[in-house]
């Protein structure tokens, strides 16, 4: 869906011109980059977004319920991030 999203030139204009839409995007990635806007930060946030837009509309999640999806969503991305349980 994200990338759907995002490789959109239409829908891009459309939410980029939406200020609600901007600002939880802006909050998102501060959230995913924190303080460090190094390259590698920029690009963990932006691997992983990608990963989580591409996993949760794969055929193999397809079944999952929300509270699975979730859990397994958190605890996959802390392993991505490299962060503690």
């Amino acid at each position: 869906m994200e990338s759907t999203l995002t490789g959109d030139p239409v829908l891009n204009r459309v939410f980029s011109a939406d200020e609600h839409f901007r600002r939880v995007m802006d909050r998102l990635y501060r959230g995913l980059v924190g303080q460090d806007s190094t390259a590698e930060a920029r690009m963990a946030a932006a691997m992983l977004t990608a990963a989580i837009g591409g996993a949760v509309m794969h055929p193999l999640a397809q079944d999952l319920d929300d509270d699975v999806l979730g859990a397994q969503l958190l605890r996959l991305g802390r392993r991505f991030l490299e962060l503690p349980d």
